[in-house]
């Protein structure tokens, strides 16, 4: 696994913006033939929790013009009105 970067956007989807402003982590690893899985999380208020589905596929758009498509699961945080969606990106982050 390379060393997960710390990350900034929002999340989309189709055209709806889900969440205007999220921030967490993305890293990755190579497979045998080369490419590169991308996972990672994102912080989201408790009360946000709603607005995102785990059945549904988002595309995370970030700051620096790289986005992809993801699949969240959600998780309680140790911080009080903080939860943590896990992700998975099918395909990679490119600009």
């Amino acid at each position: 696994m390379e060393r997960m970067e710390h990350i900034r956007g929002k999340l989309l989807s189709g055209e709806r913006v889900v969440l205007e402003q999220v921030e967490g982590y993305l890293g990755s690893h190579t497979k045998p033939n080369g490419n590169k899985s991308f996972f990672g999380y994102i912080e989201l208020p408790t009360d946000r929790l709603a607005a995102v589905d785990h059945n549904a596929c988002y595309r995370l758009v970030l700051h620096d013009g790289r986005a992809g498509n993801i699949y969240t699961d959600i998780h309680p945080s140790n911080t009080a009105g903080v939860s943590v969606a896990e992700f998975h990106a099918i395909g990679s982050f490119k600009k």
